[in-house]
């Protein structure tokens, strides 16, 4: 029996690791295999699954439509579906089931090259924030065999249109637990600049808000494995920012950049300033009030902050007037607990709790009678 778990980028992989490892743990005799459509598969291979697929995140991030500049750039990486396609569709015979983390166009260009039964999670899309098109209701009716939500609300409204969907729990909440990172003296003011390339120039954003806090608090960035600190470093000195000990400084501004200390800094946090996707989505669910801004490049657009601000509830804050405001209300919730307690529980209640990955796992065993 081998099962392929298929995904988009970072994010979807990261929940289809951990539900392939929960399902590995559970049927231990089952191949299992990831096929991201645009990364490395880290998330898969530290968890050890196989892959069938590896590619580079190409320019835009995965966002070629948000930009003329990003389509422009992709141009030279649009082999990379079809090279995808014809991978996974060499391999058809050897697969028996597919699993689909990610989004319709992914889901398609699964069915298309594996003609087997899948079961899709949909993180992409939530009634909370924007409801899937009709097209692509058509498709979740006609492809998948069942359809794993991201919330129980949009779950509820699939159902009422023929859609198998159901909601058990976000896999986005699971493998948090902090590693016992020491961050310094609290409280801390988290921060969070994605993971893509325009992560860079936001950090840049960031240290400017950060220069205008006036509380006395620790800054803690978390970065992710696909950033570099010598290049954070070498453009944070344009900005007269100097590095020493781990730490940016600049006149009484420490920030301190921790690699591999997600988990602490979201759980440590009072408040988060974040310019990522999924990384916001879980400080939020951590309880953590987040703080956003429009940044530079395709995922930090005006558009898709407050899209995020809408899916979450306002458990994170879209400020549009920067610096000032951003600051502003930064200040306003390290002033004030009662307000970042009411933020935390709503982030809380959209994002659900952990358990979700080993709940969909058993789902699976269930669904391919394994």
């Amino acid at each position: 029996m081998h099962i392929c778990f298929l995904s988009n980028c970072y994010g979807e992989d990261r929940s289809a690791g951990l539900i392939a490892a929960e399902l590995k743990k559970i049927k231990p005799q089952v191949r299992i295999t990831g096929a991201p459509l645009i990364s490395s598969g880290k998330e898969y291979t530290k968890r050890g699954i196989p892959l069938l697929t590896q590619s580079k995140v190409p320019p835009s991030g995965g966002f070629p439509t948000k930009s003329l500049w990003g389509l422009l750039l992709d141009i030279p990486y649009g082999y990379i579906p079809l090279k995808y396609y014809l991978t996974l569709k060499k391999m058809r015979l050897a697969i028996d089931y597919a699993v689909v983390v990610g989004d319709i166009p992914l889901l398609i260009l699964g069915h298309l090259a594996l003609r087997k039964k899948i079961v899709f999670l949909a993180p992409a899309k939530s009634n909370y924030k924007k409801p899937h098109y009709k097209i692509e209701e058509l498709f979740m009716r006609k492809i998948p065999q069942k359809v794993l939500t991201r919330d129980e609300y949009t779950a509820q409204n699939l159902r009422k249109k023929s859609i198998p969907a159901i909601f058990l729990g976000n896999p986005m909440m699971d493998g948090l637990t902090p590693k016992g990172i020491n961050l310094g003296e609290p409280p801390i003011v988290g921060i969070l600049p994605g993971s893509r390339s325009e992560a860079y120039k936001n950090f840049l954003k960031i240290l400017k808000v950060v220069e205008k806090i006036r509380e006395k608090v620790r800054f803690a960035c978390a970065l992710p494995q696909s950033l570099k600190i010598e290049t954070i470093v070498r453009l944070a000195k344009k900005h007269n920012w100097f590095y020493e000990k781990g730490m940016l400084k600049k006149n009484e501004r420490c920030v301190l950049l921790v690699k591999n200390g997600f988990e602490d800094i979201i759980s440590k946090s009072e408040v988060i300033i974040g310019l990522a996707g999924t990384a916001n989505e879980q400080a939020a669910g951590l309880g953590k009030p987040v703080v956003s801004f429009a940044g530079c490049g395709p995922q930090t657009t005006f558009k898709r902050m407050k899209d995020q601000e809408r899916l979450l509830g306002g458990a994170v804050k879209f400020v549009s007037d920067f610096p000032e405001g951003v600051v502003s209300e930064i200040s306003f919730l390290l002033s004030d607990r009662k307000e970042r307690v009411k933020r935390g529980k709503i982030g809380s209640f959209r994002m659900g709790p952990p358990g979700g990955a080993k709940k969909i796992a058993n789902l699976l065993a269930k669904e391919f009678k394994l």
